[in-house]
């Protein structure tokens, strides 16, 4: 048992701040987020509060991360498709840089965090930087701190639109759903999955054979995040729109926060069975009416609507529905209303997501065809699907690609925006590609994983997370490869770009904002989505879009060269200029102002950086 914190030698501004503390926290959720000024560690004294998580770089002052492009592990395909991003290095730090290059551009988020099982699964970035065990008194207030961190920067990441998933299993689900109902509010929450990943039950579960993990989703804001009503099994029952969202051909996109009418049974006030009457409510607006469900019309019958049959006694009758069978059918939004006439509607070629996912097959009618389709969220055919890849054992539970294909589906743009920032083996990455591939979409991606030896029971085996696992898989989705049986498999032709974490000394000297700017042209470059060189200069640097222009200038000095430079070129250029404030130099561009944006930098990425690192 934890022991109870000792508040005898805390100061009257140490005991403000803890009160203040607790009272601001929501849910009963409190654990100990600060680190005293000695930084006395509380495996050391337990007294003491937990430390923040720091990091070596930290320690020696260094905090403000940065990126460098591997060139010889950038991978090209088809030049119209999207660049994806790999980015090895700590989730802290990358989730850093993406506040600064992605800020509320995100759409979709999934992750598969550590699940804190106490079996060397969770690696806790503090002074020693070791795994936190199952009798840690301090264990849950670890992994708490070490969410909270990245949750928040996720939050800022994520568009108006934007929903995140975060798989997890029982050791952490009821601290993680509190966490999240803190960062993302309890308003924001869309619901739990329960995913049936191991149907013969894990071995090593106490007492019940635990079959299932869960996924968590939440919305950046739910009455502006959308959904696919439905998830269509054939390509066949789509609709692009003009924004290049898809719906279902049965219906437009839906709000993830409201019934599609907004409506909720009230009363059924009839016990007949075959004329059921009742109220509804309407846009919070209740409009009694009675409706006799037997008048159905012929013509919506022919579209696709079902009739039901009923029986009273030995008579049947056509068109009636029973008061149970009505509130299954309101509680499944399977009723669609008419004018005065409610019908049930047709979902016979489309998936419903239910809270509960299984490995099952199923069986539907597509075109007059019965068809039978198989969802596979199974953690084993995740893992052998590596191997086959691998031809051996490289990772221990991979997510399934068919459970991260549903997710995404989930999503109605089809040039949407994922973000996984605790990418492991890269199962993301390789859903991302495979439905674009699949149904013609151009969606990015942009994974994050540190590249650590990979753990297997305690003991390592010799080959590391993102160089020895994620980025090789990539490369055979992109390229193409044969599997362990000779199977060629196609490759997807997509592109990827590879960087790593490199940090700058955080001293607001002179000395350290060129530094800054010196290292910045891959974070601005990503920014500016602009990755194709078109004149290098040294002094500045011009990339091309694909409809503008990222000019970089390192010395002040170099101005007018670069006005001469972008007068031969048409279009129009974001122009970052090294200032020592926030000034980009904007009276000396007087002559050219129609057709630039400045920016001051270092200032621009500074200021992201001291509201992280505050």
């Amino acid at each position: 048992m934890a022991r109870k914190i000792n508040y005898d030698n805390w100061s009257k501004e140490e005991l403000i701040k803890e009160l203040r503390r607790i009272k601001e926290t929501k849910y009963g959720l409190v654990w100990h987020r600060d680190l005293p000024e000695e930084k006395i560690d509380i495996l050391i004294n337990p007294d003491a509060r937990t430390p923040n998580e720091m990091f070596p770089n930290e320690i020696a002052g260094k905090p403000f991360p940065v990126l460098k492009e591997i060139k010889s592990k950038e991978i090209n395909g088809d030049k119209d498709k999207p660049i994806n991003l790999l980015i090895e290095g700590d989730n802290y730090h990358s989730l850093a840089v993406l506040n600064f290059t992605h800020h509320e551009a995100i759409d979709l988020i999934y992750i598969d965090p550590p699940y804190n099982t106490g079996n060397n699964d969770f690696i806790y970035n503090d002074l020693q930087a070791r795994s936190v065990q199952r009798d840690d008194p301090f264990r849950h207030s670890k992994w708490l701190s070490f969410m909270e961190k990245r949750l928040k920067l996720a939050h800022r990441l994520l568009k108006n639109t934007g929903v995140i998933f975060i798989s997890i299993d029982d050791n952490e689900l009821a601290q993680l759903k509190l966490l999240m109902d803190e960062v993302f509010g309890e308003d924001n929450f869309i619901s739990i999955l329960s995913v049936e990943n191991n149907p013969k039950g894990r071995k090593n579960s106490d007492h019940i054979s635990i079959s299932n993990d869960y996924c968590l989703i939440y919305a950046k804001s739910r009455f502006n995040s959308y959904f696919n009503e439905v998830i269509p099994k054939d390509e066949k029952d789509m609709i692009e729109d003009d924004d290049g969202n898809y719906i279902h051909n049965s219906g437009k996109r839906v709000l993830v926060g409201e019934n599609k009418f907004n409506k909720k049974v009230i009363n059924f006030n009839s016990s007949k069975h075959y004329s059921v009457y009742y109220n509804i409510e309407l846009n919070d607006l209740i409009i009694k009416k009675e409706y006799k469900l037997n008048e159905i019309d012929n013509k919506l019958l022919d579209k696709g609507y079902k009739r039901y049959i009923s029986y009273l006694g030995n008579d049947f009758i056509e068109n009636t529905y029973t008061s149970d069978k009505l509130r299954d059918l309101f509680d499944e939004d399977r009723l669609d209303i008419k004018g005065e006439k409610i019908y049930e509607k047709n979902f016979s070629s489309e998936i419903r997501l239910k809270s509960i996912l299984t490995n099952r097959k199923y069986k539907a009618i597509i075109n007059n065809l019965s068809v039978e389709y198989e969802i596979d969220l199974k953690t084993t055919s995740a893992q052998q699907g590596l191997r086959e890849m691998f031809g051996k054992d490289v990772f221990n539970f991979p997510k399934n690609v068919s459970f991260l294909k549903l997710l995404i589906k989930l999503h109605p743009n089809k040039n949407a925006t994922i973000l996984d920032f605790m990418a492991g083996s890269g199962t993301t990455g390789q859903a991302t590609m495979e439905l674009n591939k699949e149904e013609g979409g151009n969606r990015q991606f942009i994974l994050c994983t540190n590249n650590e030896e990979l753990n297997n029971n305690g003991e390592k085996i010799k080959h590391k997370i993102c160089t020895d696992v994620c980025y090789p898989r990539l490369k055979k989705v992109i390229k193409g490869y044969k599997d362990i049986k000779g199977d060629t498999i196609d490759g997807s032709g997509s592109n990827l770009k590879y960087y790593t974490c490199d940090f700058v000394e955080a001293e607001p000297t002179d000395r350290n904002k060129r530094k800054l700017v010196n290292e910045s042209t891959e974070m601005l470059c990503i920014k500016e989505n602009a990755f194709e060189l078109v004149e290098d200069k040294g002094d500045f640097k011009i990339y091309k879009n694909s409809d503008k222009y990222l000019g970089i200038i390192f010395y002040e000095e170099a101005i007018d060269d670069f006005k001469k430079a972008i007068k031969k070129i048409k279009g129009h250029f974001n122009v970052y200029v090294f200032s020592l404030g926030d000034d980009p130099h904007e009276k000396q561009f007087t002559d050219v102002r129609s057709r630039v944006t400045l920016c001051a930098i270092p200032e621009v990425i500074l200021k992201v950086y001291r509201e992280i690192f505050k």
